[in-house]
């Protein structure tokens, strides 16, 4: 920051009476070979040495020095001041005034070379600690960082208060940083100078959130007080960055969960209510017209009773899935499973929703091993092979397929429906999001391939729409990282693993 520090210190005390010094001894030494008319060259060679490696003052108290040192060793008579030859008189008075000019000028231009590599080297610390800053996430952070700089930039003593600390309410309360104070502040940063400490109150609209104390050895000099103007400068607009994140956070927060609520109480009023009124006909109509239904009705009523029933159990279950994936409940108890196993379990579940659909699968030859929850990974499949079955046309096949590539295993499932608009491939991945498609194609709950991503996310994996057209259908594309080193520790031991 330009203070001198202890080598400039030395030379601001040392050179003005060491330049003199080492001149008069250099033409003692020179003064059989060097003319006496030039030795007042030798002392103003010393005055500007002087000169470029202090300052101003220095420099024209080594010209003084030099005028009266050279008076005294080498002008008539010698060893006094007085001079009774007037090219002496005239060689002195010259010596003073070039000594003084020159000595002026160059400690002029060293100050202000110093200055300039000052106020780069300032720079270079505000741009530091403004890209550290625009790093920061939080308040904590901002502060850290903060207190950091001013302690390498200045060796301050910095010390952080959070909310929850006493000496944070006492100080905030003791220095007027507390409420009211702060009301007609927020989101600001505030700090107070009391001698030789300095107290940094960083404000939301929730109160004072950190209380930064520095302290110094001494009081503050202005020029570490126009630093430390600088800093808490860039400092204001971190954290005003800061608190303007977490308050557009907290109204995202709070538009997606008024969002979800809505779309949980409209997607819980359609579809527990459809099978429900389902089932209550067929029930009610059994009871009040057994007599008069053949075995046949009667057993097409119970059929769409069990098939209701089946569907409310399949919708409350994506419900129990969502909310656990929601609440971070959901927990992996891996094992190693082959993916035929996996397709093989969900093409059974899938064989009452099929009708006129088939299924196709396509594996091959030599698939490795997955490592994961294979109940949750068959729930995913599901997931997506019920909702391709859904927009399949009567009479047209699903077509599932696997490959390897680099160190994922990809699962495509393909079924001739109706297509995705482009715009619509990310969001058929969020909750409650529907594509009805009028009568041939109804809308489902909404909640099946959001179940699928999350339990693809918290394996390592991600669900996508790899490719979709309103011509050749729709192609969804789950991916799942495959273990390299925990395979071929399980080749090399058989007996752990059975196959089962």
């Amino acid at each position: 920051m330009g203070l001198p520090n202890i080598r400039e210190r030395c030379l601001v005390w040392t050179m003005p009476w060491l330049a003199p010094l080492i001149a008069t001894l250099i033409s003692w030494v020179l003064s059989p070979v060097l003319p006496k008319a030039n030795y007042a060259m030798i002392y103003l060679a010393g005055v500007l040495l002087t000169a470029v490696t202090t300052r101003v003052k220095p420099a024209l108290v080594c010209a003084v020095l030099s005028f009266l040192t050279y008076n005294f060793f080498h002008t008539e008579p010698h060893f006094t001041f007085f001079m009774v030859h007037q090219e002496d008189i005239l060689t002195v008075t010259l010596l003073i005034f070039v000594a003084v000019v020159t000595g002026h000028l160059a400690a002029r231009l060293r100050e202000k070379v110093i200055a300039l590599e000052d106020s780069s080297r300032w720079n270079q610390q505000q741009m530091l600690l403004a890209q550290e800053l625009s790093a920061c996430v939080n308040g904590p952070s901002v502060m850290k960082t903060l207190a950091q700089h001013l302690t390498q930039c200045f060796s301050f003593t910095t010390q952080t208060y959070y909310p929850g600390s006493d000496e944070l309410t006492s100080l905030t309360a003791k220095y007027g940083l507390s409420s009211p104070h702060i009301a007609s502040a927020a989101t600001e940063v505030i700090f107070k100078e009391d001698k030789a400490r300095v107290l940094v109150a960083f404000n939301s609209h929730r109160g004072c959130m950190g209380l930064l104390k520095i302290e110094s050895d001494a009081p503050l000099t202005s020029l570490q007080r126009s630093g430390l103007d600088g800093f808490i400068g860039l400092a204001r607009l971190a954290w005003s960055r800061v608190v303007l994140s977490e308050t557009l956070q907290q109204e995202i927060t709070v538009k997606e969960r008024e969002q979800l609520r809505s779309a949980l109480l409209s997607s819980i009023s359609h579809d527990l209510r459809t099978p429900l009124a389902t089932m209550i006909g067929s029930v009610s109509s059994l009871i009040e017209l057994r007599d008069a239904l053949d075995q046949a009705q009667q057993d097409e009523l119970l059929q769409n009773t069990l098939s209701e029933a089946q569907r409310l159990n399949r919708y409350i279950q994506k419900l129990l899935d969502m909310t656990r994936l929601g609440h971070g409940e959901l927990t992996l108890d891996r094992d190693w499973v082959g993916l035929d196993d996996i397709l093989s379990v969900v093409i059974k579940r899938s064989k009452p929703l099929l009708q006129d659909v088939t299924v196709d699968i396509s594996l091959p030859p030599e698939m490795p091993l997955l490592y994961v929850h294979p109940a949750l990974i068959e729930q995913a499949l599901f997931n997506v092979l019920e909702n391709a079955i859904r927009f399949a046309p009567p009479g047209t096949a699903i077509t599932v397929s696997a490959f390897t590539a680099d160190t994922q295993l990809h699962i495509d499932i393909h079924d001739e429906g109706p297509g995705i608009p482009p715009e619509s491939w990310d969001s058929i991945f969020d909750m409650f999001f529907t594509m009805a498609h009028g009568d041939q194609y109804p809308a489902g709950t909404g909640l099946g391939l959001a179940i699928c991503q999350g339990i693809l996310g918290a394996h390592g994996g991600s669900a996508s729409v790899f490719e979709s057209d309103s011509t050749s259908g729709t192609t969804l594309r789950l991916s799942l990282p495959l273990p390299e080193t925990q395979l071929s520790s399980k080749s090399d031991d058989d007996d752990t693993y059975t196959g089962d």
